[in-house]
């Protein structure tokens, strides 16, 4: 916990809410993907995000307690919470999946089955240097009609950026979490670590 000690938390109920539903929501994407592949990195990313939705329950416990003035709003505060836990309950049960690759436990046929069943899929994109991502705006790539790629999610550093918009610009070391098919995240990691030079209809 100590390493997420750094990241500032949203101030306010509210946007640690919205917060700890962006980062659960992460989670079952990454643990998924990490059965999926057998991905042992993504699994370890899963139980990372654990850590930082424990420290935004934490804060979002605390600003609730100080945020009751009245009996109504404290009724309305527990609704909160008890969402909240809900929201943890979800992270949790996708820490434990991330787990179960990490152990190498072997997945019941019927999670396997429903899984591979799926066409879409959740990938993580490095972005080295030579990228001709670096420097551009989503909006400038335009990455899901040139890639066929959705951007999620973006790590740079410690730090989460959840539903990227367009203005937002791609730097060296950017960890892209995309949602796509096999063949389009394959793709777009190929032009993230400056393989390809071209891209889409340029």
């Amino acid at each position: 916990m100590e390493e997420w000690d750094e990241i500032e938390v949203p101030r306010n109920v509210k946007d640690i809410f919205v917060e700890m539903k962006n980062t659960a929501e992460l989670m079952v994407d990454l643990a998924y993907s990490s059965i999926l592949f057998n991905e042992e990195e993504m699994a370890e990313e899963v139980l990372e995000l654990e850590e930082y939705l424990d420290l935004l329950n934490y804060h979002l416990m605390v600003h609730a307690v100080l945020a009751a003035r009245s009996p109504k709003e404290a009724e309305q505060i527990t609704s909160i919470l008890h969402m909240a836990h809900a929201i943890d309950d979800m992270s949790n049960a996708a820490a434990d999946l991330a787990k179960m690759v990490l152990e190498g436990v072997e997945l019941h046929p019927v999670i396997t089955e429903a899984i591979l069943g799926s066409e879409e899929i959740i990938g993580k994109i490095f972005v080295s240097a030579e990228s001709i991502l670096v420097g551009k705006t989503l909006e400038e790539l335009d990455l899901a009609t040139n890639t066929g790629v959705w951007i999620v999610a973006v790590r740079r550093g410690k730090r989460w950026i959840f539903d990227p918009d367009g203005d937002f610009k791609i730097f060296p070391g950017d960890i892209l979490i995309g949602r796509g098919t096999n063949t389009s995240i394959d793709y777009l990691k190929e032009i993230a670590r400056g393989n390809i030079k071209v891209m889409g209809n340029e």
